[in-house]
């Protein structure tokens, strides 16, 4: 398989410029499933925001939504370059997004306006429709800094709050 960490991207002087470029708002479907996130590396991403903001309810915010969870996803020259494997996905989820002519993760959300669009890509079901959604927003919020994880968790409260 691929070595991601022989892809030394995401350097630490490109971190602090993450939240600028193009801007686009994308969802999770959470409606599907009990469990909040499919994803252990999600459940991490979510207990750490949680810590941040105690009073953000994912539940909640389920419920209200529903089943929706949104993320803004900042497109820049670093995401632009960087490919699918970075985001670890399955085989499944890899192969179908390889098959449909995707070779980065800016292809990806430049062609998508919603996980809809991710359904006419053949093999890519529900659970990998949410696996590469939830992948894309944890790789995203794991680039951030401290500083940019505030501002960047801002925008996930006022997105998610009605």
């Amino acid at each position: 398989m691929y070595d991601i960490k022989s892809l030394n991207i995401w350097k630490a002087s490109s971190r602090k410029d993450i939240l600028k470029g193009f801007n686009k708002v994308l969802s999770i479907d959470v409606s599907i499933r009990k469990e909040i996130c499919m994803d252990s590396l999600m459940n991490d991403v979510c207990k750490e925001i949680m810590l941040l903001v105690p009073n953000m309810d994912f539940m909640e915010i389920k419920k209200r939504k529903n089943g929706r969870f949104l993320f803004p996803i900042y497109i820049n020259e670093k995401l632009e370059s960087t490919d699918i494997e970075a985001l670890e996905l399955t085989v499944r989820s890899s192969n179908s997004l390889h098959r449909a002519g995707y070779k980065t993760i800016a292809d990806v959300v430049n062609a998508i306006e919603s996980s809809e669009d991710l359904k006419k890509i053949r093999n890519c079901g529900a659970k990998s429709i949410t696996e590469i959604m939830e992948k894309i927003f944890c790789y995203q919020y794991r680039q951030l800094d401290e500083n940019s994880k505030i501002r960047y968790i801002n925008k996930l409260v006022d997105l998610n709050r009605y």
